[in-house]
């Protein structure tokens, strides 16, 4: 972990659908990043007199010290559920932060701590990765998917989106596109598959060596209820996306209940085996 200044090159609005955005900001850091773990996360200064930095997924690495993340902004900032309950100051510096975030253009500068957390862990003898992203939760698995096809290993991505809109687009997937197998899902009306992506478990988990996700509480515990149903008994590794106060484990704000105590989502996490978290005492 470090603090450090960057240099935004560049933060747009990536989608856009009823009651949100998605906003894709690269930046180019000081120094080196290829200690970078994919489900780890960057806070950001976001000033105008917030106090609080705001969490974001690291969504990508480039060539010479560039790192992207994706950030949603939407009306009462209900994007990234809360998993507890959580200080009004808190929610209040979040919905204030993303929105600063979001007005700052090329050339500023935003500091920076990280990298935060612990992430994905694959195993070496994995040869294929199942990975399930509801929503916004696409955007620390984008950076797994490239690590893990640069890696040599194949991939399969359910991606589920509750508008048409909001499907992540696949020319930003990794140029190793040819070893993902993508497979969209939606919730309302459209010409796509209808229905939530963790319907789709049963048809993939058991052709993978290793299962990893990233969305909504709701999708954890849906995923925790197909699985058991499918008596599936390998590890599923998934991220946690909490609103923090520090980031780094010292006001333990961002706390959960798990099978081994307590545990703090920024330090302990975000990445967690389903499993492990006492999923009737999280709070969406």
């Amino acid at each position: 972990m470090k603090q450090f200044k960057a240099r935004i090159i560049s933060n747009k609005v990536l989608l856009r659908y009823p009651g949100a955005e998605y906003y894709l900001m690269d930046l180019l850091a000081d120094d080196k990043l290829s200690e970078l773990i994919p489900g780890q996360f960057v806070m950001l200064k976001c000033g105008g007199g917030t106090i609080l930095r705001r969490p974001i997924s690291i969504h990508s690495v480039k060539p010479d010290n560039v790192i992207e993340l994706l950030y949603a902004l939407s009306s009462g900032d209900q994007s990234l559920p809360s998993h507890h309950q959580e200080n009004d100051a808190i929610k209040t510096n979040n919905e204030k932060g993303k929105k600063l975030l979001s007005r700052l253009k090329q050339n500023n500068e935003v500091d920076v701590i990280g990298p935060l957390g612990n992430g994905y862990k694959m195993c070496d003898r994995s040869k294929s990765l199942l990975l399930v992203a509801g929503g916004i939760g696409i955007a620390p698995l984008r950076f797994l998917a490239e690590r893990a096809t640069s890696m040599h290993k194949s991939v399969t991505l359910l991606m589920g989106a509750r508008y048409q809109d909001g499907l992540y687009p696949r020319s930003l997937l990794p140029e190793t596109i040819n070893m993902v197998n993508i497979v969209e899902t939606i919730d309302m009306h459209s010409s796509y598959s209808k229905g939530m992506v963790t319907d789709l478990l049963p048809q993939y988990v058991n052709d993978h060596d290793e299962v990893f996700a990233c969305g909504p509480v709701a999708m954890y515990k849906a995923m925790e209820e197909k699985l058991s149903e499918l008596s599936f008994e390998r590890p599923v590794q998934i991220s946690l996306e909490v609103r923090m106060g520090c980031g780094f484990g010292v006001c333990y704000g961002c706390s959960i209940k798990t099978r081994q105590g307590i545990k703090r989502v920024c330090k302990e996490g975000p990445v967690f085996n389903i499993k492990d978290i006492i999923w009737q005492e999280v709070k969406l």
